[in-house]
């Protein structure tokens, strides 16, 4: 495994070489974090998607076994399904306002529901992960998404953080907590500062008894924390030191009132922070001043690398929870497709609408497919860079479409107030956002998918284009000096340190070791192709059109180490902040592992399967060719200037169609001076 220096040397030193201090701070600092969490983790298995691209391909079995699980667990049902199953049936399940009734987490922590990974020594029923995203998916299909969705915070970046992180004391003191039913957040996001973790401004300090005491005061309070609630735990992630670098993370039990400083010393404020999404949950805006956390109660470990390491759960949950609610949209679509008159006869009849139908059949089973081939590969030590991620960003995407696909079935009824589909549409919308914006992480996927070659093989080579941009006393020169991209325009404005630059390559070692790896490459793909085993790839499969989807999916993306190499030659340091072309690049990965995992999953299942797979893999493939097209590099440097060309407007706020609109205000403006009251 890379050390944490290499993990952010390429990204971050190119963007500081093309004159991005900040971002390359930034993204610097997240790498070391999540670099950390995968040493925590000491996967034992490189990364599938590594594989599936740069080879050695894995095996039917390793991309089956996912599938298999989800069979088994979904045949065998589970005691947390059936109890809130008789909750709903009974009218039990939520409260006259919306939420989820005290009632259900009664019912469903006297289960086990609330310990179902937490180990039998802490009173938990000692389940694995797999059975969680099965249980996940239930309570999701069933109408019971806002359950799923506490659940899973609850066991993933809540107790997951503890789990992987606490002391055996903490571990003790806290584990039983969770597996009875308090619940647990994770406070990490805040008024001022939302995605770039490593930004947050809340703060402890110690008090004279050696303990802490938390200041997270005006536009430092905790945003949009789901599970937090007076008397629940939570994890909040804080600064040693009012502007220390390092960050911690602090366990406490909230208080079951708010607490005013004057009667207390301290102050403590907990109301709900307004979001539209996830209304049946409780999701809190916390205040903090002076707030007292015992020395005891800090998990060793940095704060945004913790998080990290639990996202990996989280988001496979994600998906197995977007899984679930599409199946409950198809389900509600169907019936009433069956049932409706339309021009013609019954909905259900015509083309049109079964292709809407057909879509969120296949998108709940792509999220499926996903989320169980990532659990089996965590299960087996495997490495999930990449896969972890795009499972995330395709799971939330199918999400959308079939919410889409639904609403041209169902029409205005899709938006009728007390329907559970309507009650869906905002959450499958915050999916693509919580759990990591997907764009940004399909960007992240890229980084962590390509890195090992990158930092054998590209990575000196940059550096020797780095080493150009640099002034005698090693600072960054001008933007108009600066060469980003070695090529005729940089040899007619700059001959001398273009061809400095030059003959530093050709004395490299790394531009040899990059030729042999083209080489054997080159030579790989010939063998492959006159290969029977090339040409029988998915052949085990037990569907025609299924192995013709994998064979596909497996040649596309051995052809993707071409693409990423002819991508990182043409743009160079410009890559790094070439957002547009890693998000395409990203979004070829996601499509193309969709479909491998699809065919896998189906495979595992019955014959109305493997034709939802066949439909969605067909639907992919269409995006993949089409995709094609938006990686040419004449076509990618033509969007981003034009894109380029309008976000000038928008920065010199020259956009005319924009002239004489005043914004509404933030409902929770980050601005806030620290003394102010939430």
């Amino acid at each position: 495994m890379a050390s944490d220096q290499s993990r952010s040397s390429t990204t971050a030193k190119a963007l500081e070489a093309a004159g991005d201090r900040e971002t390359a701070h930034d993204i610097g600092a997240l790498d070391t974090a999540s670099a950390g969490a995968d040493a925590k983790l000491a996967p034992t298995r490189p990364s599938l998607v590594q594989r599936l691209i740069y080879g050695p391909p894995p095996g039917a079995d390793e991309l089956r076994a996912g599938g298999v699980m989800a069979a088994a667990l979904t045949k065998a049902g589970h005691p947390v399904v059936d109890k809130a199953l008789e909750k709903l049936a009974a009218g039990d399940a939520f409260a006259a306002d919306g939420k989820l009734s005290e009632g259900l987490r009664a019912a469903l922590a006297a289960e086990g529901a609330y310990g179902l990974t937490v180990a039998s020594e802490f009173g938990g029923r000692g389940e694995s992960y797999l059975q969680l995203a099965a249980v996940e998916e239930a309570l999701a299909a069933n109408g019971l998404g806002p359950m799923a969705v506490e659940v899973s915070g609850h066991l993933t970046i809540g107790a997951g953080s503890l789990i992987g992180y606490g002391s055996e004391a903490q571990r003790s003191t806290f584990l039983p907590l969770v597996a009875e039913g308090v619940p647990m957040g994770f406070a990490l996001t805040e008024v001022g500062i939302g995605v770039n973790a490593k930004k947050i401004d809340a703060y402890v300090e110690r008090d004279a008894a050696g303990d802490f005491r938390l200041f997270a005061e005006g536009a430092r309070n905790k945003l949009w924390i789901t599970n937090a609630r007076h008397g629940a735990l939570v994890g909040i992630v804080a600064r040693l030191g009012q502007g220390g670098k390092q960050l911690g993370l602090f366990l406490t039990q909230l208080p079951d009132t708010d607490i005013e400083a004057e009667t207390a010393g301290w102050s403590f404020r907990c109301e709900p922070s307004g979001v539209a999404a996830f209304t049946a949950n409780h999701n809190s805006r916390l205040h903090f001043s002076n707030y007292p956390i015992p020395a005891d109660n800090l998990i060793e470990g940095d704060g945004v690398e913790i998080l990290f390491y639990s996202l990996r759960l989280g988001r496979c949950m994600l998906a197995a929870m977007s899984a679930g609610y599409q199946r409950m949209l198809a389900c509600d679509a169907a019936t009433y497709a069956r049932q409706r008159q339309g021009v013609g006869g019954l909905v259900i009849r015509h083309e049109l609408p079964q292709l809407a139908l057909g879509r969120m059949l296949g998108g709940s089973l792509q999220a499926r497919a996903l989320a169980f081939l990532a659990l089996s590969q965590d299960a087996s030590g495997a490495d999930l860079a990449g896969l972890r991620d795009l499972t995330k960003s395709a799971a939330a995407q199918t999400g959308l479409e079939t919410m889409v696909a639904c609403e041209h079935v169902l029409g205005g009824r899709s938006f009728a107030a007390g329907s559970r589909v309507n009650a869906a549409r905002v959450n499958l919308h915050l999916f693509g956002v919580v759990e990591g914006e997907d764009e940004m992480i399909r960007m992240g996927m890229v980084r962590d998918v390509t890195m090992p070659f990158v930092e054998r093989y590209l990575a000196p080579l940059l550096g020797e284009l780095r080493a150009v941009n640099t002034d005698d006393a090693g600072k960054i020169m001008p933007a108009d000096q600066r060469i980003l991209v070695l090529g005729p325009r940089a040899l007619w404005h700059h001959p001398r340190r273009t061809l400095t630059a030059l003959g530093r390559m050709i004395r490299n070692p790394a531009l040899y070791r990059l030729g042999a790896w083209i080489g054997r490459n080159l030579l790989v793909d010939l063998t492959r192709t006159i290969s029977p085993v090339r040409r029988n790839a998915g052949q085990d499969l037990p569907d025609r059109a299924l192995r013709a989807h994998a064979r596909f999916a497996t040649r596309e993306l051995a052809r993707l180490r071409w693409t990423y190499l002819r991508l990182s030659l043409t743009f160079q340091l410009e890559l790094a902040s070439a957002q547009m072309v890693m998000q395409r690049f990203g979004q070829q990965i996601e499509w193309l592992v969709s479909i491998l995992a699809l065919c896998h999953h189906a495979a595992a299942e019955d014959p109305s399967q493997w034709r939802a797979a066949d439909l969605q893999c067909t639907l992919l493939t269409e995006k993949v060719r089409a995709g094609r097209a938006g990686l040419r590099n004449g076509n990618l440097r033509r969007l981003r200037r034009r894109v380029a060309a309008v976000g000038a407007d928008l920065v010199n706020g020259s956009a005319s169609l924009l002239h004489g609109l005043e914004p509404e205000p933030f409902a929770h403006p980050f601005d806030l001076e620290d003394s102010a009251a939430p």
